[in-house]
């Protein structure tokens, strides 16, 4: 295959890789029933006391907790940038949920009854939801309490000081005249309704949520709702029953550093601080409802699960944890829990990461530079199509040299239409014979893809571009509102094609081609962020650029620096000193002189022969 029909192809992959990518994330799997869950924890007593709200303030976000479980209600975003139409996003989307509220504490595990043979351990609470008494709300920091003839409950949530982390203690103590168990379960969740997380033609939902469980090494595990099919829950040890799990949730195995969940730009995040014993992390997606059904959708939930602990009459025990629920700002999220935590891990950055932190580092420090995320962009993209420029050389010289052997190629696709395999022996003789490698043009292009790939992760990741405006984009996270960028986008691609046209192939192929590639970008480029559309312009112009430059360095080497130096330049060179000697001498000594230049002529006959055999 020649250079230019291999270089599509190798697009078309590109392409047909984003497409299953993005695809795959927006078509659900085959319908099917979801998995019921084993305990439903929402036993309550009959009365219920007046509910109450206790509000706490910081520059970055106001939170809004209940008396009904004293878990958060609302948490909403105050800074101008997660601001729209004047209201600050709420992070909260479980209000009238209690038992899916956010910094739930359960104190019931039903999973020890399972390991009971269905008998119930003597629990030190009786309820799962109960309305706790408000005791102190000051802006900075919420007191509650609850307490009945067997048990005292203290819960205080207070502003840390640092950006969207809150700080919670609870003190459980038995009043009970005998021992008493409990077995601690922290919550957050998110529920996403089936018309939020679904994508635009080729952009996945910035609402697409996942749940994680980060360990302590480091390694990070991230499900979606695709992982909680039915036959998903046969899985171990996973979803094994334990003492801590009933067997419809996923356990990850290890030493636990947080729980979250989690959307491309947002994050709930609860970690452990100090407990009586270390807990483990445990993911569910409950889905409710048919997939066809607008108002359907599923609860993404998380949670620390403690192990059971049984106190004695009158003994206490404290549980401390950290709660971050705000932007995947990298800054935040670093200083989130003092810096001892791996919070950074919950930006997801796919396959190469590696080298997307090393992209988004050099983004910050651009911005930092030049505060405009549009401009670091566009600077990105050069800095990274000049240091790759070096691997796209051979590819741009060869298809030079492919385009000076069109008018061969087509002779041979002529000569050869009937017989495929005899013109392939025909190409690549060719080929050898001029010394042209397609491959050897393609292959150092595909050392450079995985930056691009990461570069595009990068981007569709950021929460730095979110509701960012730049021209007349009103936010670098959203699609272009007027559709022109992918149109001009399209421009660029079919310029480049036609600097660059395809040196094989029927006619009918080719024009297809001409058309296709900048009419598959358009469509690309519809629902994309506006913040990919910029790199991809940025990079379409930069590399037609680059395609100038070295194409019109080839043919000024072509033009001035093979004159004497191949077989064909001497042959004309040998050619035209004859005849210059033959005019010359019949000028000077007439009949005789032409037997002479006869003589010489085919003596410079035979030279040329040598010539083209190598052999002069």
């Amino acid at each position: 295959m020649e250079r230019g029909g291999l270089a599509r192809w190798l697009l078309l992959g590109i392409a047909a890789f984003f497409m299953v990518t993005l695809l795959s994330k927006q078509c659900s799997k085959e319908e099917s029933p979801p998995q019921a869950l084993l305990y439903d924890d929402t036993e309550a007593p009959k009365q219920r006391a007046p509910e109450k709200v206790c509000e706490l303030w910081s520059p970055e976000f106001r939170a809004q907790l209940t008396t009904r479980g004293a878990s958060l209600k609302h948490f909403e975003l105050l800074t101008a940038k997660y601001r729209k139409e004047g209201l600050g996003i709420d992070l909260s989307t479980t209000p009238d949920h209690e038992a899916y509220q956010q910094l739930r504490f359960d104190w019931r595990n039903e999973a020890l009854e399972q390991q009971r043979g269905g008998k119930a351990p003597d629990w030190q609470v009786k309820y799962d939801l109960f309305d706790w008494k408000l005791e102190r709300a000051d802006g900075k920091t919420c007191s509650f309490s609850y307490r009945d003839d067997r048990v005292e409950l203290t819960k205080t949530i207070r502003v840390t000081g640092r950006p969207y982390e809150l700080e919670v203690k609870s003190r459980i103590k038995n009043l009970a005249k005998k021992p008493l168990t409990h077995a601690l379960t922290v919550h957050t969740a998110d529920w996403r309704s089936t018309k939020e997380i679904k994508g635009h033609m080729f952009r996945v939902s910035p609402f697409q949520t996942h749940v994680e469980c980060v360990m302590q090494d480091a390694d990070t595990e991230r499900l979606a709702e695709g992982d909680f099919e039915p036959k998903d829950f046969q899985e171990e040890p996973a979803f094994a029953a334990n003492s801590l799990n009933g067997g419809d949730w996923y356990e990850v195995r290890g030493t636990t550093d947080l729980a979250a969940v989690s959307n491309a730009y947002f994050t709930h995040a609860i970690v452990p601080v100090s407990e009586p014993k270390a807990p483990v992390c445990q993911l569910q997606v409950e889905t409710r409802g048919n997939k066809t059904d607008p108002n359907s959708g599923a609860f993404y939930r998380a949670r620390l699960a403690y192990p059971k602990q049984e106190l004695p009459p009158g003994g206490s025990t404290d549980y401390v944890v950290l709660s971050y629920i705000g932007p995947k700002e990298r800054d935040a999220l670093a200083a989130a829990a003092g810096g001892e935590h791996n919070l950074i891990d919950l930006i997801d950055l796919g396959f190469f990461s590696v080298i997307a932190k090393v992209l988004v580092s050099f983004l910050l420090k651009v911005y930092s530079v030049i505060p405009n995320w549009g401009i670091a962009i566009i600077l990105l993209t050069i800095t990274a199509r000049v240091l790759l420029f070096p691997l796209s050389v051979p590819m741009i010289r060869s298809s030079a040299k492919m385009r000076e052997l069109k008018p061969e190629i087509d002779a041979l696709n002529e000569k050869y239409k009937d017989d495929p395999q005899q013109k392939g022996l025909a190409q690549m003789e060719l080929w050898r014979k001029h010394k042209v490698n397609p491959l050897k043009g393609c292959v150092p292009q595909l050392a450079s893809m995985p930056v691009w790939f990461a570069l595009y992760t990068t981007l569709r990741t950021a929460v730095e571009l979110y509701n960012i405006p730049f021209l007349w984009f009103p936010d670098l996270s959203e699609p272009d509102p007027y559709y022109v960028l992918p149109f001009v986008i399209g421009g660029t691609s079919f310029l480049q094609q036609k600097l660059m046209p395809m040196t094989a192939g029927d006619p009918a192929q080719q024009k297809m081609m001409l058309y296709f590639m900048p009419g598959m970008f358009i469509v690309f480029m519809l629902f994309l962020p506006s913040g990919l559309g910029v790199y991809m312009f940025t990079n379409g112009v930069l590399g037609i650029a680059q395609q100038q430059i070295v194409e019109w360095h080839v043919r000024r080497s072509s033009s001035g620096g093979t004159a004497g130096k191949g077989g064909s330049d001497v042959k004309v060179r040998v050619t035209e000193d004859g005849q210059r000697g033959k005019r010359g001498k019949r000028g000077r000594r007439g009949k005789k002189d032409d037997t002479d230049g006869s003589a010489r002529a085919s003596d410079l006959s035979e030279n040329r022969s040598l010539l083209e055999k190598g052999k002069a």
